[in-house]
């Protein structure tokens, strides 16, 4: 044998060798994912949803879709370092759709303090959203209660759901090594009003992210503070996809997931990832619920300051956005309680992630 054939057969020896250590640590990174994704004590979504028909008669519990995700996300307030709860209200509640066909993600953001009227889940003395989670009649599967909240109110259906708390969350930005976001505004304590974060560039780890995410020392609360989460998502978004190569992504998911309640497989979440990996900031659209500041009286006869969600143009965006083409609901077919707005509320068109503010990265 000639010594160019020795070193091609070196070569080639080589080259397979690299290819069985690198489907070697996959294998064994899948194989420690596996163990570590559940759905925990979130439980199961239900398995069917009440009727509720579409302008055309479609019951919208039936409607299924081919190649299209629809992910209910919780974070819930578990572990809350500045409040010292651990309670399971979900603080952040996204109802997302990723339509691989499409080459499109949408994703809703539900204020924490959506108020929902007399809806057949039970989500605690002042009707918030986010007690549901807690509240509701199915402690087995407390994420089916969240579920069937957001099916009555907006005719949404989840397939599947991702919930974390906020240990999880700090824990996911602390292996990444923090992410340099904008904040688009000043940010004051709720309660002295003293400057907290300058509006700018700037680093955030997993502890500042709860301080700034959390946020709502303005007078319009719980939307305001969507639009800081806006930020974050974007931030989070384009470190993922160019900073961060599926390996480096597994090693994330594999710190992060003994936090994670899931009824993903590992080849689903995946799948996701490489389906994400395919789009652009102007493919992903963020919009937030339209509505405003309201004021009602709890069960126990105090009064509470919540969030109204506003009819005629949350129906108008759900059709366009959130929904199988042909599908229409109409605003009085929804769920949602007729409230006043004393102070006015706002419509959000909603903006794709490509018109977001992103921080310049500084290492």
């Amino acid at each position: 044998m000639n010594s160019k054939r020795k070193w091609g057969k070196w070569v080639l020896v080589g080259v397979i060798l690299v290819i069985l250590a690198v489907l070697g640590y996959f294998a064994k990174m899948y194989l420690e994912l596996e163990n570590l994704l559940d759905t925990g004590d979130a439980g199961n979504l239900p398995q069917s949803y009440q009727t509720m028909k579409d302008d055309n008669g479609t019951d919208l519990s039936q409607v299924k879709e081919k190649d299209v995700y629809t992910v209910l996300v919780a974070v819930t307030d578990k572990g809350v370092q500045e409040e010292n709860r651990n309670g399971e209200n979900t603080d952040v509640l996204m109802y997302i759709r990723l339509d691989n066909k499409a080459h499109k993600m949408n994703i809703l953001q539900i204020p924490r303090d959506t108020y929902v009227g007399d809806i057949s889940v039970n989500c605690g003395v002042y009707h918030r959203i986010n007690g549901a989670y807690l509240h509701g009649s199915n402690k087995e599967n407390p994420i089916a209660n969240t579920a069937n909240a957001i099916y009555e109110l907006f005719g949404l259906k989840a397939d599947n759901y991702a919930v974390m708390d906020v240990e999880g969350f700090r824990t996911m930005l602390n292996t990444m090594g923090g992410i340099w976001m904008n904040i688009p505004r000043d940010l004051h304590e709720k309660n002295t009003h003293e400057l907290i974060v300058p509006a700018g560039d700037v680093k955030i780890s997993g502890d500042s992210a709860e301080i700034i995410l959390r946020n709502r020392s303005t007078t319009l609360g719980d939307y305001d503070r969507l639009e800081l989460q806006q930020s974050f998502y974007a931030a989070v978004f384009r470190t993922f996809m160019e900073q961060y190569p599926i390996g480096d992504a597994l090693q994330v998911a594999k710190n992060t997931a003994v936090y994670l309640k899931t009824d993903f497989s590992v080849m689903d979440l995946v799948a996701i990832y490489l389906s994400m990996k395919d789009l652009k900031p102007e493919d992903i659209y963020v919009v937030r619920c339209s509505g405003g500041p309201i004021t009602i009286v709890g069960d126990d006869g105090k009064k509470a300051a919540l969030y109204g969600v506003e009819k005629e143009n949350t129906a108008r965006i759900l059709n366009e956005h959130f929904r199988p083409e042909g599908v229409t609901v109409s605003p009085e077919q929804l769920g949602l309680p007729d409230v006043e707005y004393h102070l006015g509320y706002n419509v959000d068109e909603g903006k794709r992630l490509s018109d977001v503010k992103t921080a310049e990265i500084k290492d």
